[in-house]
């Protein structure tokens, strides 16, 4: 039987595509089974360990370079890895075990070999004040399959040291003046670089003066120098209660904070001023008065209205300080007669009190509704632990302790 064209084409096509589907879905026996790579679980493992050379000296500001290595080995590969705190790894820890307690990191680069079996270094420059027996103490690394390495090599019995001899190392001493400082007022920053050996100051010597989050968070350059003396003295127009710092600056290991030959830190003692008004001093019972004013210096976080009674201060409320020192604090007096309130920064040390002017607000039935009382600021304190806040960081060597990344001051409410 004869079909149509169109009909034998319809058969044609069915028979290829079938035969095709056929091919590529029939077992051969040339096809074997892919295997597949085991997924690396392995930390990266640590091959040798040196610091070269092991035994150095030192004098004065001198610097000597000492180079400390990590040979690293791992299936997948080692990397650089930031940590939440912006220090990257891999990273060598050392430690002080004889001349007093102290701690250094160094941030490693792969320097000679590949990711996964290669030797990642860095250049320390050892300073005399590091006069002592330095040990690694920490190495952390992590490889691309996100496995981490955190170990101290001196628990499977390899102890790697340093010893240096440090001559003539430099002293430093710093006042801040006034003290207390009142307000916003200037704020002097002085002291003396020297030589511990003979009591000589170091003349010329390139410093740094740090403020703040500058002290421990970013590396520095210098920016003062000693006069022939050793002396040295800056000036800072507006004071704050925030970190102040000098020190001689060395070439530093960790990206994200300084490093110090020798570093001293203060934050300033202060009374602050502050200054407030009443929206009213006269006024009938249960009407509501409103204190606004601002307080210096800058940073401080909180103030209270205080009410005199019984021939003493006595918390009224307290309230929250803006970005601009200004408060706002409202208190509704019920019983006839006078109300004496000030705005006080309370202090245990009586020299660091800082209060507003009295403000005399009297309670009538008669009453009306009395002007505002504008003030004249009397000064009187605040207290004032270190910084304290999100991030603890270390700046290793330093000596300085700071918490958390935005600015902080001596506000213990912070």
């Amino acid at each position: 039987m004869k079909g149509s064209p169109m009909l034998r084409l319809r058969i044609l096509l069915t028979a290829s595509l079938c035969a095709a589907v056929g091919a590529i879905g029939a077992p051969t026996a040339l096809a074997a089974p892919v295997a597949r790579a085991a997924a690396d679980t392995a930390p990266p493992v640590i091959a040798d360990l040196t610091v070269t050379p092991d035994d150095v000296g030192v004098s004065g500001v001198d610097l000597v370079p000492v180079t400390v290595a990590v040979r690293l080995t791992d299936e997948s590969g080692v990397i650089e890895a930031g940590e939440m705190d912006g220090v990257a790894t891999p990273l060598l820890g050392l430690r002080r075990v004889e001349g007093g307690e102290r701690n250094e990191g160094v941030e490693l680069k792969l320097t000679s070999g590949t990711a996964k079996d290669g030797v990642w270094s860095a250049t320390v420059h050892v300073p005399s004040t590091w006069d002592g027996r330095w040990e690694v103490g920490q190495v952390i690394a992590e490889d691309s399959a996100r496995n981490r390495l955190e170990v101290d090599p001196r628990d499977a019995g390899t102890t790697v040291s340093l010893e240096v001899t440090g001559a003539h190392q430099p002293a430093v001493t710093m006042e801040l003046t006034p003290d207390p400082l009142v307000g916003d007022g200037p704020l002097t920053v002085k002291g003396r670089f020297y030589d511990k050996d003979t009591g000589k100051g170091l003349p010329n010597q390139p410093i740094f003066f740090g403020h703040d989050n500058v002290c421990v968070e970013q590396p520095g350059t210098p920016n003062g120098v000693t006069a022939a003396d050793g002396t040295f003295s800056r000036v800072y127009p507006v004071g704050d209660i925030y970190l102040r710092c000098v020190g001689i600056l060395r070439p530093t290991n960790i990206g994200i904070v300084p490093a110090y030959i020798v570093v001293t830190s203060a934050h300033p003692r202060f009374r602050p001023t502050i200054t407030a008004s009443a929206d009213r001093t006269t006024v009938q019972p249960g009407t509501k008065v409103t204190f606004t004013g601002t307080v210096k210096p800058s940073g401080l976080s909180t103030v209270e209205l205080q009410q005199l009674k019984d021939g003493k201060w006595q918390k009224v409320t307290s309230g929250q300080l803006d970005d601009r020192s200004r408060f706002t604090l409202t208190v509704t007096p019920k019983a006839t007669g006078e109300h004496s309130y000030r705005v006080a920064r309370p202090s245990d040390d009586p020299e660091l009190v800082g209060a507003s002017k009295t403000i005399v607000v009297r309670v009538t039935t008669s009453g009306g509704d009395g002007g505002g009382d504008g003030e004249l600021p009397i000064t009187g304190p605040a207290t004032l632990p270190m910084v304290g806040g999100a991030l603890a960081l270390i700046a290793v060597g330093t000596g300085l302790t700071l918490l958390g990344r935005r600015r902080r001051g001596a506000d213990p409410d912070r």
